[in-house]
């Protein structure tokens, strides 16, 4: 049985139908990239799978329990954390603050110890306001105020590479490999779509509110189809 899987998940926001009928699955200790053209419903399909927008139909079930709808500050007492691509972090808050209020477990001083060995950029801007830290340190200080919450299963992240530099698009990947190697699951929703191909266990390619393709990475990234249409390789 996956750890994580949606079956037939539909949603969106007052008329529009966005999400029509998705079915997927993360396998413990996989990463799994949702790639697709902006539009597609990638960010959607996130947002209610944690709780930040009720489904209209399917269900979210997650080491077998069933977590369809919960609300989303029950999420990560379930198992799930999430990273989102906008609004992820307090602008006025320092980056001690930030992870110090967003840390609900014990023993802060370890687990801020651990973040910062991961994000060592962090350590030298610790006092600084999160709202003046680059685009780079903002996404690392995201994904270590997500993660300073260990132990969970699985992590979503949406458009973690979104207006990153060259240098910090290699840092961040790179994390989501430790994060893997960590064992904790990733869905990966993601517009770089060749550097997600090259890092995913598995992708799913949705189009139009729908799934159109899976396979491994490595089958869709040398796929014509996929190069062609979604990766805009000829």
């Amino acid at each position: 049985m996956a750890l994580f899987e949606i079956a037939g998940l539909e949603s969106g926001y007052g008329g529009q139908h966005i999400v029509k009928g998705v079915t997927l699955n993360v396998g413990r200790g996989e990463v799994v990239a949702l790639i697709g053209p902006n539009g597609a419903g990638k960010s959607t399909l996130l947002t209610t799978v944690v709780g930040l927008l009720k489904p209209r139909a399917g269900t979210v079930t997650l080491n077998g329990r069933d977590i369809t709808g919960i609300d989303p500050e029950r999420t990560l007492a379930a198992g799930l954390a999430y990273v989102p691509q906008v609004g992820n972090i307090f602008p006025s808050l320092s980056v001690l603050e930030t992870l110090r209020v967003c840390y609900r477990r014990e023993s802060f001083s370890s687990a801020l110890r651990e973040m910062l060995e991961l994000f060592p950029r962090l350590e030298t801007r610790l006092h600084a306001r999160a709202g003046l830290l680059s685009g780079g340190e903002r996404q690392m200080l995201a994904i270590a105020r997500a993660l300073i919450n260990r132990p969970f299963d699985l992590i979503a992240m949406d458009e973690p590479s979104a207006a990153l530099s060259v240098d910090n698009l290699k840092a961040i990947f790179e994390r989501i490999d430790w994060i893997r190697r960590a064992g904790i699951s990733v869905l990966l929703v993601e517009q770089n779509a060749v550097q997600a191909l090259r890092i995913c266990d598995r992708a799913y390619v949705m189009e139009g509110g729908r799934i159109v393709l899976e396979g491994t990475g490595a089958e869709l990234l040398s796929s014509s189809a996929v190069r062609e249409h979604y990766l805009g390789i000829r």
